[in-house]
C-alpha cells in the first residue's frame, strides 16, 4: 500500500466499448493487479452502457510504474490512456457507476443489521427452505477486516429471491434483519473490490449448498452431521 493509504490505483480511458475485465487484465499482464481480473472495475453509464473507462489497484510501486508506462499503448486498434488515480477517487466513481448491461438476474438480496459475528450457517438457517446457489453468501468486511453487519445472498431464482424479501424485519437472535433487492454488480463494485490489508475470509461449509435431508429441502436434518465431519477435518465454519 502506498504511504498515504490511497493505494496504487490507476484510471484507464479509451477502452473498446465491448472490452471485458479479462482483456484489460491481459493488456496489463506484466502487472500484479490486486484481485487479478476481478480487480478490474469497468464503469458504466446510468443506462448500462460502457464508458470506456476502468479503475484497478496494483500490488506494488513497481507494478504501478509499469501500468503507467502503458499510457497510449494500443489495445487492438485503439490506444489506451492510463492516469494516476487514488482509491478515494475510484470508490467515488464506482459508487456512482451504473450497472453492467447484463446484470438483471434479480436473484440477489442484501441483508443489513446482522449481529456481530453472524456466520454463513446462521444466514442459511434464517433462509431455511430457500435455495442458495453455490458460493452464494458474501460477508463484506471493512478495510481493517471487520464485519460490516451486512451480507449478500444469491438465490437460485428470482422467485426464491422474492420469497426471501418476505422475511424483511424477521430476527436473527435478538436483532431484526432488513432485506433489500440487490445485484451482483453491487457486490462487485461496492464490496468485492479487493483491498490490500483487508481481512480475507476462508471458505466454510456454507459457501455451497448441502444437498441432504428431506426431498425438496436444500438444507435438511442431516446437515449437523456434515458440519461435524467438516469441523473434524479442519473445515470449521469459515468466514
Amino acid at each position: 500500500m502506498s504511504s498515504n493509504g490511497d493505494g496504487y490505483v490507476v484510471r484507464i480511458r479509451g477502452l473498446p466499448w465491448n472490452c471485458t475485465p479479462d482483456e484489460v487484465a491481459s493488456f496489463f499482464s506484466d502487472c500484479d493487479i490486486v484481485g487479478k481480473e476481478d480487480g478490474v472495475c469497468l464503469t458504466y453509464s446510468k443506462d448500462g452502457r460502457s464508458t470506456g473507462e476502468a479503475f484497478m489497484e496494483l500490488s506494488t510501486s513497481e507494478d504501478y510504474k509499469t501500468a503507467l508506462s502503458k499510457d497510449r499503448k494500443y489495445m487492438g486498434h485503439r490506444y489506451i490512456e492510463v492516469f494516476k488515480s487514488k482509491r478515494s477517487e475510484m470508490d467515488w466513481v464506482l459508487k456512482r457507476s451504473g450497472p453492467p448491461p447484463d446484470d438483471n438476474s434479480g436473484c440477489v438480496v442484501k441483508l443489513r443489521g446482522l449481529p456481530f459475528g453472524c456466520s454463513k450457517e446462521e444466514i442459511v438457517q434464517f433462509f431455511s427452505g430457500l435455495r442458495i446457489v453455490p458460493n452464494g453468501i458474501t460477508l463484506p468486511v471493512d478495510y481493517q477486516g471487520r464485519s460490516t453487519g451486512e451480507a449478500f445472498v444469491q438465490f437460485a431464482s428470482k422467485e426464491i429471491a422474492e420469497k426471501a424479501l418476505g422475511k424483511h424485519k424477521e430476527r436473527i437472535g435478538h436483532r431484526y434483519i432488513e432485506i433489500f433487492k440487490s445485484s451482483r454488480w453491487e457486490i462487485k463494485f461496492h464490496h468485492e473490490v479487493p483491498r490490500r490489508g483487508a481481512g480475507s475470509q476462508r471458505p466454510g461449509p456454507y459457501d455451497r449448498p448441502v444437498m441432504s435431508g428431506s426431498k425438496g429441502s436444500l438444507y435438511g436434518a442431516s446437515r449437523s452431521g456434515a458440519l461435524m465431519d467438516s469441523m473434524r477435518s479442519g473445515g470449521g465454519y469459515g468466514g
